[in-house]
């Protein structure tokens, strides 16, 4: 087969390299500094395309350089200036950048073939052109554009720099790629351009906030700036979230746009946690990109995943050096283009649902309903086995240290305020920053707050400070603590200050403290004995007691405020940096099929605390009644304190189980969340009343006819079993209904589950199992309907007589007579016939 032949042309920059060496022996310097000249851009692409060419068919076709032929008298695009990374006792030094400055430059149009010489290129059957785009003009656009009109290639890669789609060139390419007879073909154009540049030209997509919230903003703000409308439109366009995600848009198609992404990271978070800001990584995309085409855009989407993985492997690794000081700085380019697997790294695939997004029809989707189709068995999954589960993967989550948010809600408003958090803690202060926290009673607001406080101050000397003002009778008591925090500045801590219950009321006031927290918040001093003196910096996270939003205690206390005069309210709200609305592990509304995903985090936890030997191998051994139990009971009387309560009554001390026997009893229970209900999910009763019913019927209705077709005598008709549902008899009523119960979970065994339509989602409802789930889930049926009989003291007889309590059937499913062991695969078989119209059966794992 011939090679595939890449051509690179456009910007072939030359950076000057500033890098750290080890002098000679005779030096007194620890440490000398070194210079050197490389070319990036294009030149960069076709380095790391060469280092993979034997191994992808690829023939590498460099910029010849039109300028100074010696790379020491080319005008110098930027400078960059290296540290020390990593000096241990490997060959080679990890170099991290830690300074950029961009010169004054203008480029030249570099092209792969010599002046003149088209006609011979266009027989090379080259097909794939990658052009590296520069911010500023060429020099020379018109060597460009009439490059463009005539090379011809397969496939069209151009790497966008700003001024996004203005110009000559874009002008003379926008249509497509220029193929015989001089038509474009706009299908074989592929652009790249990144998320900062799009936000340049005032395209309002948020940073760092959720996957979700970014998916929103690209479908809601691409199309805001109309000049930018021939870009918008391009067949393929290719946008890159720093080294976090990407999103694929076909402007020509109505396709969804197709978001690339670490569900552990957010933009900018994979740099922060690497090596920072690392030279070459779009290079590195666009040769992923290329090396991976074929040669062709019908294998765009795949090649784009594993582009991505090629820019983290370099943002992971870094440019590096020999420990020689001859030798110069270099990317890893073998490493960081070979043997590139989709399953690394763990990046997931996700079509946005751009058409619910546009709507508007559905303002609580998220990618984990997306991904996932069944919140409780990933809320089992991570209690059973860590966030980190195969069950749980492709979950967005964000972590500040032991703090897990798998939330969309609570992950943006978190980020939003670690944000505000991080300049505040980078620069210096002179007073405190105010964030407010709102939420449900034992929604862990203080232990959030201090987790992402302590988090984001990782490496610094920290002190925590909790003033609970439902304790403090007078406001002077507030003076000591004032000056525990004024000496921990002074000692050079940085100090993380919880205020319980500023909304807390005394006799005649309801925000009295409000009064005395103004001037420490607004301007960062407490009065002692009539004198002000400084608090100095420090993060004050104000926690309310009395209102679960923002919004709510705003709506009471505003301008009909009896505590405070408006005017004083507000400045309050002004003294405020930022507030979070925290949702705690309960249901908080009919809409909310996350808790217990919420729930399984904090669970996971405080299993592993309070006993040891409940995790063999990193899996929790947890019973699955007691499970659905904890996760599914929709509230707990005290939030968070009432479940670590049952935790800690429950009889664990050296358990290698946690069994339904360890649980409290009933009347314990009840102290802490609703016994009834508890015990209803225990046992497996999760099924809303009508939808149990409706299922119970149905279920009856494919047993009589089952039987019926099997033939029975009359004496068999007259049965109490054999009856119409309303002449049928409560015990046997009660029978179907504890098989519909048990549908959920017989679903589990076999990956599937029990819910309402999905119909925004695009995932495909069950209508037929197959013979071997509906062995499984018989086999199953059968194992239930033996425990439910033996609890109600039937006995095996040579005789089924309801009348004594006797079954021929009551055996093991293999001594079962296959025409009895058909009737409960009928009935399994039934479900999807037998639904009501609102609900369906799904597969778990995304859509």
């Amino acid at each position: 087969m011939p090679p595939i032949n890449v051509l690179l042309a456009g910007d072939a920059s030359v950076d000057v390299l500033i890098y750290p060496v080890r002098p000679d022996k005779n030096s007194r310097h620890n440490r000398m500094l070194k210079t050197c000249r490389q070319r990036s851009g294009a030149t960069l692409i076709s380095n790391f395309l060469t280092s993979i060419a034997d191994n992808y068919n690829l023939k590498i076709h460099e910029p010849i350089y039109s300028g100074p032929a010696n790379i020491q008298h080319e005008s110098v695009r930027s400078i960059l200036e290296f540290e020390v990374y990593d000096d241990n006792d490997s060959p080679h030094l990890t170099l991290k950048l830690n300074r950029i400055q961009q010169l004054d430059y203008r480029p030249i149009w570099q092209s792969p073939w010599p002046s003149g010489s088209l006609e011979t290129a266009n027989a090379t059957g080259k097909d794939v052109l990658v052009f590296q785009d520069t911010e500023g003009s060429f020099r020379n656009p018109e060597d460009a554009i009439n490059f463009l009109q005539n090379a011809r290639p397969g496939v069209l890669v151009y790497h966008m720099a700003p001024e996004l789609a203005s110009g000559n060139i874009w002008e003379a390419i926008r249509k497509g790629v220029y193929v015989d007879g001089g038509t474009q073909d706009p299908e074989r154009l592929v652009v790249v351009v990144s998320a900062n540049d799009l936000r340049a030209e005032g395209i309002q997509l948020s940073h760092g906030l959720s996957w979700e919230k970014t998916c929103e903003d690209f479908v809601e703000q691409l199309g805001t700036v109309g000049r930018l409308v021939s870009l918008v439109t391009c067949a393929h366009l290719v946008v890159l979230f720093s080294c976090d995600g990407v999103i694929y848009h076909r402007g020509g198609q109505l396709n969804q746009p197709i978001l690339y992404f670490d569900p552990k990271c957010i933009e900018g978070e994979f740099l922060r946690q690497n090596l920072g800001d690392v030279p070459g990584i779009k290079e590195a995309f666009i040769a992923g990109i290329v090396a991976n085409l074929g040669g062709s855009v019908r294998n765009l989407e795949e090649a784009i995943e594993l582009a991505f993985l090629s820019a983290r492997r370099l943002a992971a690794s870094g440019l590096i050096r020999g420990r020689s000081p001859t030798d110069k700085p270099e990317h890893r380019r073998s490493y960081i283009m070979s043997d590139l697997t989709p399953s690394e790294n763990s990046v997931f695939k996700l079509s946005i649902p751009s058409d619910i997004i546009g709507s508007g029809s559905d303002q609580y989707w998220s990618i984990l309903d997306r991904m996932v189709g069944d919140p409780a068995q990933v809320a089992r999954d991570i209690v059973k086995y860590g966030i980190t589960s195969p069950g749980s993967s492709g979950i967005p989550v964000a972590q500040f240290g032991r703090l897990v948010l798998v939330d969309r809600h609570e992950i943006e408003s978190f980020r939003i305020i670690s944000n505000v958090l991080r300049d505040y803690i980078d620069l210096p202060q002179t007073k405190p920053i105010n964030i407010a926290f709102f939420g449900p009673r034992g929604a862990g607001r203080s232990y959030a707050a201090m987790e992402m406080g302590r988090t984001l101050l990782n490496g610094r000397k920290v002190s925590k400070f909790r003033m609970d003002l439902t304790q403090i009778s007078a406001p002077m008591d507030l003076i000591p603590i004032f000056h525990s925090i004024r000496d921990c500045n002074l000692e050079g801590g940085f100090p993380l200050v919880y205020i319980n219950g500023f909304d807390t009321p005394v006799p005649g006031s309801s925000l009295i403290w409000l009064s005395h927290l103004l001037a420490p918040m607004l301007h960062g001093r407490f009065i002692d004995n009539g004198e002000s003196r400084p608090i100095g910096r420090a993060v004050f996270f104000l926690g309310s007691i009395n209102f679960k939003t923002y919004q709510k205690f705003k709506n009471q206390f505003g301008a009909s405020s009896r505590s405070l005069s408006p005017p004083r309210f507000e400045e309050f709200l002004g003294c405020l940096h930022g507030y979070i609305n925290m949702l705690g592990p309960d249901c908080v509304g009919d809409h909310d099929r996350l808790y217990p995903v919420r729930r399984a985090v904090i669970l996971r936890e405080l299993l592993e605390k309070r006993e040891s030997k409940l995790k063999v191998d990193g899996k929790i051994s947890i019973d699955e009644s007691v499970l659905d139990g904890l996760l599914l009971t929709p509230s707990y009387r005290q939030g968070i304190r009432s479940l670590k309560s049952i935790i800690a009554m429950s009889r664990l001390n050296g358990a290698r189980q946690f069994e339904r026997a360890a649980l409290p009893p009933a009347g314990q229970l009840d102290l802490h969340v609703s016994s009834s209900d508890f015990l209803r999910y225990l046992d497996g009763k999760v099924l809303p009343e009508d939808i149990r019913e409706h299922l119970a019927q149905g279920i009856h209705i494919a047993y009589l006819n089952k039987r019926f077709s099997m033939g029975m005598s009359d004496e068999d008709k007259k049965m109490p079993g054999h009856q119409p549902w309303d002449q049928l008899s409560e015990e046997f009523r009660e029978s179907a209904r504890a098989h519909a119960d048990n549908i959920p979970r017989k679903l589990r065994l076999i990956s599937c589950f029990l819910a309402e339509k999905q119909d925004h989602t695009h995932r495909e409802p069950i209508e037929k199992f197959s013979p071997d789930e509906v062995e499984e889930l018989a086999r199953n049926e059968h194992d239930r309907w033996n425990a439910e009989r033996l609890q109600k003291q039937w006995t095996k007889s040579s005789k089924t007589d309801s009348a004594v309590r006797t079954s021929t059937s009551l055996v093991a499913w293999n001594d079962l007579s296959k025409e009895w062991q058909d009737v409960d695969r009928v009935l399994v078989a039934s479900y999807p016939d037998i639904l009501p119209e609102d609900y369906q059966i799904y597969r778990m794992g995304g859509c």
